[in-house]
């Protein structure tokens, strides 16, 4: 095997190297090295290690070593992603990427592997010990410019998910005779600012009971430090959300940048802008209003049947996603489910077509209202009385759709949607579960792999990738009504590994106990908590089952709305107990070997 690196591995470096001198003397840098630029325009090419060597020694000379460690946010340059499509397409988060770099580390070198080891966690902080050892026919490495490379590589991962770099130290080294390189990866989880809130609502409160109570005394001090905390605490708060927010979306940012260069190295024309789309007529019928909605992979525009005049959304896939197999994949089953189920408390899905240039939309039925999630972060916790209303909706579509042989399996406030005229939508049945008649390419899309579904709602069974059914669903449901009427998941973690683990186990506190401050009937909490067994068979027998359970929740005395915001910020007890499950078999535990 020759050796050789991915292109990538020094692109970062001379991009970093243009930024500060310029193209031209990059160009000079890469020709005085003997380095053909064109051999590092496409980051997905490979590179002789002698040449890389040759790089790396004349940007030492031009910059000293220790800029080379600025390179490191480069890894997430638009130029530079070639490499990593397939890696933010398949890793959750940052942790999840070396896992994916370990597993796969032929995509990135073909002169050693990597291993991942992950640390204990301490408290927010996360270090995962990465080992590179070269295969045993290569060369010796004779220096440390290699191994100091890899370390910028390995910072620079957590930039793909809209984090800073992480914090590398270089424990071992081939170069000082080690039999292997060997990193420590110091990861800070994006809710590490989650503490700031408390802690200046704590010192707010300090200062404003140390500055009036030596004049109003004791009384008006306490009141002027709730007042001046509870202040300090909002306006933190939103800072926050604001910066999970940025995150979240320079992620997004990142993964479809991602796949764009991966289709413009392969040769292939972008999609138009779905801007150009307002005002065109789609396929003869459908004249491209307002965009009302995007995600990541589409954007939604409100359109208007030409013939008949009724308002429709359309749903269009966006730059490259609009060309990659899964994403056209899932958004085919999204509406052939949709359209099989024909449930008024499902997304009524009225066509399916492609545009000229081969991407497809989706044509569904116009919906005025918000999504769950909308209304939980704009107005905090339901009433007892409208979570019921809603929920029993929402079981009557997934009654409908298991009726189908049809597992949702990806049940969260986002997609269900609350309609003005008071009907509750469920959407988004792209991940869904199909029954026995499913054929093997559509089952193929859901079984790649990775556990399907979101960490914070997923059930016992999808956590450790064995078979679901419609109770399931009913697991997911639980978890929705209960963050839902507390205003808190039942259970949490900053680590998807360890939500994986703890959906195993952990029994979550009663709502009513989680949440003394609001008027949670107890037939509803005990409903909820029947939903939340670890083991599928002590779970409602189907929806229709706990339907009639929420019905016969009694409403007298109970609010259908509160107040704007009550109990956002109420007291409330810890997250987890001592009360723990058995842990699935380990004849369920080996099903996802």
């Amino acid at each position: 095997m020759r050796e050789e690196l991915r292109a990538a591995s020094l692109k970062i470096f001379t991009l970093r190297y243009a930024e500060v001198a310029g193209q031209e003397a990059a160009g000079m840098l890469l020709g005085g090295a003997d380095v053909d630029p064109q051999a590092l325009a496409q980051e997905t090419g490979w590179v002789s290690v002698e040449a890389a060597r040759r790089v790396l020694i004349a940007l030492q000379e031009e910059q000293g070593s220790e800029a080379l460690k600025s390179a490191a946010p480069l890894v997430s340059h638009p130029e530079a992603l070639g490499v990593w499509v397939r890696l933010v397409r398949e890793a959750k988060d940052p942790l999840d990427a070396y896992r994916y770099l370990a597993a796969h580390s032929a995509e990135l070198t073909r002169v050693g592997e990597y291993s991942v080891e992950e640390l204990p966690p301490n408290g927010l902080v996360r270090v995962v010990r990465v080992t590179h050892r070269p295969r045993p026919e290569e060369a010796v490495e004779t220096d440390d410019l290699f191994t100091r490379m890899r370390a910028v590589q390995l910072a620079g991962l957590t930039t793909l998910f809209g984090l800073p770099p992480a914090e590398v130290q270089i424990v071992e080294s081939v170069a000082q005779g080690a039999e292997a390189c060997v990193y420590d990866v110091t990861i800070r989880l994006p809710d590490v600012d989650r503490r700031f809130p408390a802690i200046l609502a704590a010192g707010g409160a300090v200062v404003g009971a140390a500055a009036v109570a030596p004049f109003g005394g004791g009384i008006a001090g306490g009141i002027s430090g709730v007042l001046l905390g509870g202040a300090a605490f909002v306006v933190a708060r939103q800072r926050a959300l604001r910066t999970a927010q940025e995150r979240d979306r320079a992620a997004e940012r990142v993964r479809i940048a991602a796949l764009e260069r991966g289709l413009e190295l392969r040769g292939d024309a972008p999609i138009a802008t779905q801007g150009d789309l307002v005002g065109t007529v789609l396929g003869g019928k459908y004249r491209i209003g307002k965009r009302i909605g995007s995600g990541g992979i589409g954007v939604v525009h409100a359109a208007e049947h030409v013939s008949l005049g009724t308002q429709v959304a359309v749903k269009v896939l966006r730059g490259a996603a609009a060309k990659d197999g899964a994403e056209i994949a899932r958004l085919r089953r999204e509406a052939q489910v949709a359209s099989a189920i024909d449930h008024p408390n499902v997304v009524k899905v009225v066509d399916l077509d492609q545009l000229p240039d081969g991407s497809i939309y989706v044509v569904m039925e116009l919906l005025r209202g918000r999504s769950l999630a909308e209304k939980l972060h704009r107005d905090g916790p339901l009433g007892p009385g409208y979570a019921i209303h809603v929920f029993r909706q929402v079981c009557n579509a997934l009654a409908a759709a298991h009726d189908l042989g049809v597992v949702h399996r990806d049940l969260k406030p986002g997609n269900v949607f609350l309609c003005s005229d008071g009907e509750a939508k469920v959407l988004d049945f792209g991940m869904s579960k199909l029954g026995p008649g499913a054929s093997a390419a559509a089952e193929k899309l859901t079984q790649d792999g990775y556990t399907l579904g979101t960490p914070e709602y997923m059930a016992p069974e999808q956590c450790i990738g064995a078979a679901v059914e419609p109770r399931t669903d009913l697991y997911e449901l639980g978890v929705l009504v209960y963050e839902a009427v507390t205003g808190d998941l039942p259970i949490k973690s900053t680590n998807r590994r360890d939500l994986l683990d703890l959906h195993q186990r952990q029994v979550p506190p009663p709502m009513r106990q989680r949440r003394p401050d609001l008027p949670i009937p107890k037939e509803l909490d005990d409903a909820i908590a029947i939903c939340l067994k670890k083991r599928i068979h002590d779970r409602p027998e189907d929806a229709r089952e706990l339907e009639r359970m929420l019905a016969a929740v009694p409403l007298e005395g109970v609010p259908y709305h509160y107040a704007k915001n009550m109990g956002r910020h109420a007291r409330r007890i810890p997250a987890t107990t001592p009360e723990i499950e058995a842990r699935p078999t380990e004849k369920a535990r080996t099903s996802r070997q």
